[in-house]
């Protein structure tokens, strides 16, 4: 980025100046452009009128991603006598950094950059176009950047962005990789591989990027920002606060960092605290869904019922298929008296078969309170048998005609064709859709969702080995949560349970807190009858969820049984069955708690004998049933003796 070109300044630079500005040209080769900001801070107050002084200065608070200050350094260089034309890169970019677009392509698209410039300026135009949403001028300038200067690792860097965003994430990881290779200290590139493995493996897989990043520069605010949320997701917080505060020591107002804290304080129950940080934020974060979440969150907490449902509004608007702000938006209404907004909040949800448990006991309960008791019961139900179905893509609402006419004019556009398909999927032509989903995954082999619209039509085929497949690929691409779910469903219906668990194990050696990952290998252990395993795991998911999880509580309930811990069991399962008393996988397992206590024999054949009513096609049930009744007479019998 270095100024190659002579200037006729207003001044050459006095000998202190130079001085300073040789050491900012040193700290900045070092990685420390801190460091050369303040060096050159110096070298323009002992020469204010050295023009080289100035512009160095913009490029590196270009750096620093600080436009403003950036355009201010360019614009006195203009008043001392520097012409526009060689700087008109930098100045494009201090534009685009403000999100000023036109005045950026004001002087980016300019006809009189020198050629030693113009790769530069391309691949900012590359940046105004993807910040704007124009693929097409941003395909163009990043090819022309290419040709220009193919080993400007920034430009590679700027290109991974631009393929990961349009869901091309292979092509964004071979993106990135080069940009490593042309230059393997660019912090940038380590950070962007760091965010692209987290999305890829997960979050411990990205730590050591950015690790090997702030040993380049410990004080990158901008590598220092993702590695704090990268320890905040994996639950080690301690360490994501040291972080955020440093990063505010670097940068009082650095919104993230606050937000950071504020989350903190949330999962605390400190709400008083959260409000306070996030108002810190001065409103910067205020459009971002994360953000929307958690100043719901804290109205909710403060039972600020009428707040909450403003921000989880807002959220579902931008996100309509995000479940947890659905849940939570519900249950405002509801604890606001609002059953009837609570239900409709939930009613796209429980309308299709992959359902979330918690909404279905919820809209059961808002319509008891709307005194529609049958409507309720078939929900409440269907919430205490777990038997929600899988997760299938949600249906759109376009007719199937116009998706059809969008499909054949694009038949390679994921953004067009995947909701065709999900209709096709949601009519039951699962044949149709299987062959839509492979010619979409021919086209977009680097797309993780396009593998995953193969597998989910595949598995509707009842053909495994082809879902199988295709989930392989995706995972190579995005070891997503959902990838994870769908690769253990699949092998545990082929059988190969010990596949299974390795593909579980990987998936928690990347990602060691995710709940849904926690709960299916407890319940491995549990099936192996692994019972202190199952119950550490089970433990640690109470502490973070709480009583009202009956599935993990009766796990916990079948762990304590089978180590003998007859009193926690019980407990365990009593607090189960307070939370959900219709469902028979709970009724079953307190049954088998209180079955172990053999005072308690009737007590534990009327709860059986309710999963059996229940869930009567149970095998595992019924002879449980048996059992029970064996052993109670069995110990009557000695007792009579």
């Amino acid at each position: 980025m270095g100024l190659s070109s002579v200037i006729h300044a207003a001044s050459e630079g006095s000998e202190t100046a130079r001085d300073a500005f040789a050491k900012a040209q040193q700290y900045r080769s070092n990685g420390d452009v801190r460091s050369a900001r303040i060096e050159l801070l110096n070298a323009i107050k002992a020469d204010p009128q050295w023009i080289d002084a100035r512009v160095l200065q913009a490029e590196i608070l270009l750096e620093l991603f600080d436009g403003i200050g950036a355009q201010a350094e360019l614009e006195r260089a203009f008043e001392l006598g520097l012409h526009p034309s060689q700087v008109r890169h930098l100045y494009g970019h201090a534009f685009q950094l403000q999100g000023k677009w036109n005045r950026a392509k004001d002087q980016l698209f300019a006809n009189d950059i020198p050629m030693e410039h113009q790769a530069y300026a391309a691949r900012i135009t590359g940046r105004v176009a993807l910040q704007t949403g124009d693929d097409a001028l941003a395909t163009r300038a990043f090819d022309r950047a290419i040709a220009l200067d193919p080993k400007d690792p920034d430009l590679w860097v700027d290109i991974a962005r631009f393929r990961a965003n349009s869901g091309n994430q292979a092509g964004a990881i071979a993106a990135v990789d080069e940009a490593v290779a042309l230059e393997p200290n660019n912090i940038r590139a380590l950070q962007y591989r760091g965010e692209l493995l987290r999305f890829q493996f997960g979050l411990s897989a990205a730590l050591p990027w950015f690790e090997r990043g702030l040993q380049i520069d410990p004080n990158d605010v901008p590598l220092l920002t993702e590695y704090a949320a990268t320890l905040g997701d994996m639950g080690r917080m301690t360490d994501m606060l040291t972080v955020a505060r440093k990063i505010i020591s670097l940068d009082g107002r650095n919104a993230r960092a606050f937000f950071m804290q504020a989350v903190l304080a949330a999962r605390a129950g400190k709400y008083d605290l959260a409000r306070i940080l996030m108002q810190k934020t001065e409103g910067e974060l205020d459009d971002v869904p994360a953000a929307m979440l958690v100043q719901g969150i804290i109205a909710h907490g403060e039972a600020n019922y009428n707040a909450a449902i403003e921000k989880f509004t807002r959220l579902v608007s931008v996100q309509p298929y995000n479940r947890q702000a659905q849940n939570l938006l519900a249950r405002s209404h509801y604890l606001a008296g609002n059953a009837g907004d609570a239900v409709e909040a939930l009613t796209i949800q429980v309308n299709d078969s992959g359902a979330d448990p918690y909404a279905l006991w919820l809209t059961g309960r808002a319509l008891e309170a709307l005194d529609k008791r049958e409507q309720a019961a078939s929900l409440l139900n269907r919430a205490a048998r777990h038997d929600v179905g899988s997760k299938i893509a949600f249906r759109p609402d376009t007719s199937m005609e116009i998706l059809q006419a969008a499909a054949i004019r694009e038949p390679r556009n994921a953004r067009v064709v995947i909701p065709y398909i999900r209709a096709l999927y949601g009519s039951g032509d699962f044949s149709a859709a299987f062959a839509r989903a492979k010619q979409l995954q021919s086209g977009n082999p680097g797309a993780s969702d396009a593998h995953i619209l193969v597998a989910d039509t595949a598995l509707a085929l009842g053909d495994y080995d082809a879902a199988l497949a295709a989930l392989e690929s995706a995972r190579k691409i995005h070891f997503s949560e959902s990838v994870m779910l769908r690769m253990v469903d699949v092998l545990r219906s082929t059988g190969a349970m010990q596949q299974s668990g390795e593909v579980l194990a990987q998936y928690l050696s990347y990602n060691p807190n995710n709940v849904s990952g926690l709960r299916w290998m407890a319940y491995a252990h549990l099936e192996t009858e692994n019972w202190e395993v199952a119950g550490r795991i089970l433990e640690s998911l109470h502490q973070r969820i709480g009583d009202d999880d009956a599935l993990i509580m009766a796990g916990l309930a079948q762990a304590y049984t089978g180590q003998g811990e007859t009193k926690k069991a019980i407990s365990a399962g009593r607090i189960a069955y307070r939370v959900q008393p219709s469902s028979p996988v709970v009724s079953h397992l307190y049954g088998l708690a209180l079955l172990a206590d053999t005072s308690r024999g009737r007590d534990a054949i009327a709860l059986i004998d309710k999963a059996v009513t229940i869930a009567p096609e149970n095998p595992v049930y019924r002879r449980s049933l048996r059992n029970a009744v064996l052993m109670v007479r069995h110990n009557q019998a000695q007792e009579k003796s």
